[in-house]
Order: C-alpha cells, then structure tokens, then sequence
C-alpha cells in the first residue's frame, strides 16, 4: 500500500479539494497548491495531521500512465486465486533481488545476470525477460505499492457484447414478450421468439443488410448478464422487483405510548364451530389495532364478516375503553393479568382499504382527534408491527390449536382441519386473551428488548392514557355515519323510522329536509345518535318500533329487508316485518346445519356472533310462527355415551394447555 507522507508533489485531498505540496519549508510549514485553481498557501505539519487524524485529509491514488491501464487490485488478497498470488510473489521477489544490488540500470546488459541469479534462487526455469522485469518495476515505483505487481487476469477478454446494437434490441423485445405471456419463460422459448423477429427483420432488409441468428449459447450467455433486479422486474413487476431488492433501513420512531398505533385485517388461520350444531362455521376476520411503542395489542374485534367498516369501529371502540375479561367459558382456565391498555391513540396508521378511506372513519377520528395516516400503496412495510403481529399470531397461536389451517394449504397433508375444529367461539376469545395476556405480553420482543408488558408499564408512568369525557361521549362518537333528511315523521336509516320530541327543536329551527349527521352502532341498530346543523353534542333518537330494532344488526336489517323487496309488498306492515324476521331464523337455522361451510359461515355473520358478542345477535320469533319453522336435525356426534347407544355433545373445553414454540416473541 502506497500510503501518505508529507514529501514534495504528494497530492492528497483537503475536504473535497485536491491540494499538492509544493514546498516543504525547514521550519515545517508547508506550501500548497489547490489543484483546481493554482492557489497557494502555507500551512503546518500540526494542521495536516491533525485534519488527517479526524478524517479530513485523505492521500489521493497514484495514477498510472496512459499505457498502464490495469488499475491496481484494491480488493482483499485472499480472493485471489492460487496461480495469481504465486504470480505476483515471483514478480515480488525479482524486482527485489534487483533493488538489493543497488541503484538498477535498465539495460538488459545489466538486468539479464540478476535475473538469471534470482531464478536459480527461486528454481524458476521460466525467468522473465528484462523487459517485463522493466514494466513491473515502472508499475512499482508509479504507485509505490506492490499490489501494482498483481496480474489483472480478472480484466482480460472482451467485457463488450459483440452483437450489434440491432440484434439486442430484438432480444430485448424476445424477452418482454416472453414474460408478459408466462413469468416461467424459459430460454428455448426466448430464442423461437427472437428467431422470428430476425427472420421479419430480414424479409424487409437488402441481400447486404442481412443479419446472420446467434446460437442459443450465445442467448445464454447475454442473459447471464442481466441483473437480478431486471430478472425480478420481467418476471413479476416493478412493486414486487423494488420491494425484494429495496434496503432495509431504520422504521419509524416513538417515544411514549399512544403516539403511534397500526390497524390491520387478516384471516385467522383456525376453523371455530357453532356451540349449537357442533358443525364448522369457517375462519374468521381477524382486526387489531396495535400499540407500536410497546408492541402491546390495545384491541381486537373478530367476526365471520368481511373486512369492514364495522368491524374497525368495533376494534377502535375495544381500543380505547378499559379493558374488562373476557367470559370465562372455561373454569379451569384462568387469566392471571389483568389487560392493562386504554386510551385515545394520537396517529393511527392504515393501508389503503376501502374500510379505512371510508366517511365514517374520518368523521370518527375528527371527533376523537385522532389523526389518520395512510401507507403507500402496496408498501405493508410502512406499519410493519402489525403485519408481523399478525404473523405472530397465526404461526405461535392459531397454528397450535386444534382446527388450525396452516398458513399454506399444502402444508396440511392429510390433516383435516374442519374435523379437528372443536373450539366454540366464546372458547377462542378466552383462550386468545389468555395466550396474548399471560404469554405474548410476558416473553421478550426483540424489538424492544423487553417485554410488551414491561414496556407499557414504563410508557404509562411517564404519559398518562386520554378517555373521552365519558363512555356515553364515545358511544355518541364511534360508529358508522350517514347524512340523512330530517322531515315531520322522523328519519329514516336502513329501513327503519326513528323519531322523538327531540328532533323538535332541530325541525322548528331549520324547517324540514334539513340535512342532520347520523351515527348508529351497526351491532345494534335500536338508537342512533343525530347532530343537528349547528349543535355541539347529539340527541339519542330511538326506533319506532324499538322492539323489533334493538339489537338488530345492519347484517340482519339487509336480508329482512331484501325479503320484503322478493315478496314484493309495497308498504311495510307490522306482519310482513315479523313474518320476514320470521324467515331470518328460518333461513339461519337452515344455514347453520348445511353441509358446506360457506353457508355455516353466512349463518355466523347473520346471526351476528363477534368478538363483542360471541353468542350473537338472538332474533326472537313470535310464539304464532314457532310451528312453522321446521325443527334442526339432530346431528350426531364424534362422542358416545358409556353404553354407546345415544349420541351426545362434546364436552365444552374444559381446559387447553398451549406449547409455544422455542424462540422469542416477534
């Protein structure tokens, strides 16, 4: 290695500047020239070295002549083959032999007898010629570095493809053309494709301009050539091509709890049965909202619906009330902690969803003060705690319980996942709270460093959780919005006329048709919340018929109400309601027993059963309309009675000892 060293015509760079020392003065100044302008000035020893010493001060690579174009092998030296290290050790010990006799005159008079010696000391019985000791020793003294003695056997050949540049255009377009029509194109298929666009290029050509094809080999040869990252980009697309191959860098930063937490959606990996048919009713939507500063999950909501607005409303509701445990199904199986989260979040980060760019959701957030904040399309990263929570989930929870089905399909072999479901819904959200309490919360997140426990414990003694004013104040706030016209009747939502005297003072002020703002409880369509134009807080109007709303869901309201539309009644009448409710229980428990487990599933989301009513929505039928409805078969069950002729239910869990696998928590 060259080095630097303060001597006459040395140039090194200053801060971005090229400077040479000009002069050294006998007192240890120095005078230097800026190369760029031809401006001089002096300096001290001190000053160079102490620039050097922070890092200012770098000496510049010597510059061979134009005849030298090798540049040096600047890469570490174990990377060398074997031949060229032994190659560039002979070359070594030559020039040494030859500046051991003193000052070399370079003349083969001279140099032939050297030579010749340190070949007898060596046992070479190929010395170099005295010219070849001469390039080597000019290589040397340009540099003073010996790495210039490496034989650049790396940069021999030619690096240029010699097709021309007609000829690679024609193979560019062979292989787009290729990976647009199948990702698995293989070469064979590239090379028919570009046989045929040379063959029409020669049909317009003259006899002199004709193009002579390549071999296949040499198609070989330039796709060899061709990056990773284009591959990736002609195979799949420019998304999936810049995430694979993007760096990874530091993700975004909080310093307190509350200040920053992600909402996402995900199928959960486990089949659940009905606790009264005993049969499968599907995977359900699984919806959390995650705290990032502590890794601590502030709420849930869980359905057999689709991602929805609904079902982000009910997990932002679980979110920010304190928490109270969940229906202990299973006596034997208690929750030692107690769910400690609460609290308004200040950001909350979604994706691009139709759930989250929803009216409802920005209205919700306004009147909380909670600030929205979306992630780039296709960029999951960007709220990459919930993402993983959700891994960590179905791979450390759902995938060991029985009834799992795995996260790939074909990873279950011959693993029947409806059979082996035996876990109620009720069951499920004990177990849950239990493994994400007692568990999850407990063990070490590499992320922090310490347990997502631990780590809102510290959060909460330096900022204390915000609440609404009270919990009427966040029912009045979160749920789904609608604009509706308030006229003398009252206003109508879904179907159903809600009025009071309360409405009064909205309708003398603003006459009727005023557009008032309305928020409602999709689990529980019995009340609604409206904000007249100018009014700081709601009025709480309930149904007309509040018998029949309360506790209606808007999934029960849609088909009672699509019942009413196949029968083709005009008017809505108190016995065509209750007969169409009627139908809902009927069709519910038709759907409950089916054999496919689509329709089981449908029967879950009519029936309304979520993570805040795990038992569901009942609708109650009138007494006249009960010996109508046709009885459920009885289904048999896995389980005998001890004499083995009756069949009887299973058991409910009556306790579950869950194995984690080794490993930390993520």
């Amino acid at each position: 290695m060259a080095g630097f060293a303060l001597h006459k015509n040395t140039v090194f760079d200053w801060n971005g500047a090229e400077y040479r020392i000009a002069r050294l003065q006998p007192n240890g100044e120095l005078l230097i020239e800026r190369v760029g302008d031809g401006s001089l000035s002096i300096v001290t020893r001190e000053t160079i070295l102490s620039e050097y010493g922070v890092g200012n001060v770098s000496a510049k690579p010597a510059q061979l002549t134009i005849r030298d174009l090798a540049p040096l092998f600047s890469r570490p030296l174990d990377e060398l083959s074997e031949s060229v290290r032994c190659e560039a050790l002979r070359r070594r010990r030559y020039i040494e032999h030859i500046l051991g006799q003193g000052a070399p005159v370079f003349t083969a008079t001279y140099l032939k007898p050297l030579i010749e010696q340190a070949a007898a000391e060596m046992g070479d019985d190929t010395p170099p010629s005295a010219t070849s000791v001469y390039r080597w020793f000019r290589r040397y003294r340009s540099t003073n570095d010996t790495r210039a003695m490496i034989p650049r056997t790396d940069l021999r050949g030619l690096k240029k493809s010699r097709q021309n540049d007609r000829i690679l255009q024609l193979v560019s377009e062979a292989v787009d053309e290729a990976f647009k029509v199948s990702p698995q194109a293989s070469v064979p298929t590239i090379y028919t494709k570009f046989l045929a666009k040379l063959e029409a290029e020669n049909a317009r050509a003259s006899r002199n301009e004709q193009i002579k094809p390549f071999t296949m080999r040499t198609l070989y040869r330039l796709l060899a050539r061709v990056g990773a990252y284009e591959i990736a980009l002609l195979k799949e697309s420019k998304a999936v091509a810049d995430n694979r191959f993007r760096i990874g860098k530091a993700g975004a930063k909080t310093s307190r709890i509350l200040e920053r937490v992600e909402i996402d959606h995900t199928p959960l990996d486990l089949f659940l049965i009905d606790e009264k048919t005993w049969l499968p009713l599907g995977r359900p939507t699984l919806t959390v909202i995650i705290d990032h500063y502590s890794r601590i999950l502030l709420g849930y909501y869980l359905s057999f619906d689709s991602p929805s607005t609904a079902a982000v409303m009910g997990a932002l509701r679980h979110a920010i009330l304190p928490k109270n445990p969940a229906t202990a199904v299973m006596p034997s199986l208690k929750t030692e902690n107690r769910w400690p989260c609460y609290g308004l979040p200040e950001v909350l980060v979604v994706d691009n969803g139709l759930e989250f760019h929803s009216n409802d959701l920005e209205s919700v957030a306004y009147d909380l003060g909670i600030r929205i904040q979306y992630c780039p399309k296709h960029e999951p990263r960007f709220k990459g705690v919930v993402e993983r929570y959700l891994k960590t989930i179905n791979y450390f929870f759902a995938h060991q319980l029985p009834g799992t089905s795995f996260a790939k399909f074909y990873l279950r072999g011959d693993y029947d996942s409806q059979k082996a479901a035996l876990m109620t819904f009720a069951e499920f959200n004990h177990i849950f709270e239990k493994w994400l309490l007692d568990i999850y919360a407990q063990d070490r997140h590499r992320g922090i460093n310490t347990t997502p426990w631990a780590r809102w414990h510290e959060g909460i003694s330096h900022y204390e959780p915000v609440l609404p004013d009270d919990l009427r104040t966040l029912q009045r706030r979160i749920g789904l919005v609608a604009e509706r016209s308030l006229r003398r009747d009252g206003i109508f939502l879904n179907g159903i006329r809600y009025s009071s005297d309360e409405l009064g003072p909205i309708l003398r002020a603003f006459d009727e048709g005023v557009k008032v703002r309305v928020v409602y409880d999709p689990e529980d369509l019995g009340e609604i919340q409206v904000w007249g134009p100018n009014d700081a807080e709601p009025v709480a109007v309930k149904a007309l018929d509040y018998e029949f709303a309360k506790g209606l869901t808007v999934k029960q309201n849609e088909f009672i109400r699509q019942q009413l539309r196949e029968q083709g009644l005009a008017a809505v009448d108190r016995i065509a309601l209750e007969r169409a409710r009627s139908d809902l229980s009927r069709s519910i428990e038709e759907l409950m027993t089916n054999r496919k487990h689509v329709a089981r599933r449908r029967s879950a989301a009519l029936r309304g059963i979520s993570s805040s009513k795990p038992s569901g929505s009942e609708t109650p039928i009138k007494k006249a309309d009960t010996a109508e409805l046709p009885k459920p078969q009885k289904l048999k069950s896995p389980k005998l009675s001890d004499q083995g002729s009756e069949p009887t239910a299973p058991d409910i869990i009556t306790s579950f000892q869950l194995k984690r696998n080794s490993g930390e928590s993520e």
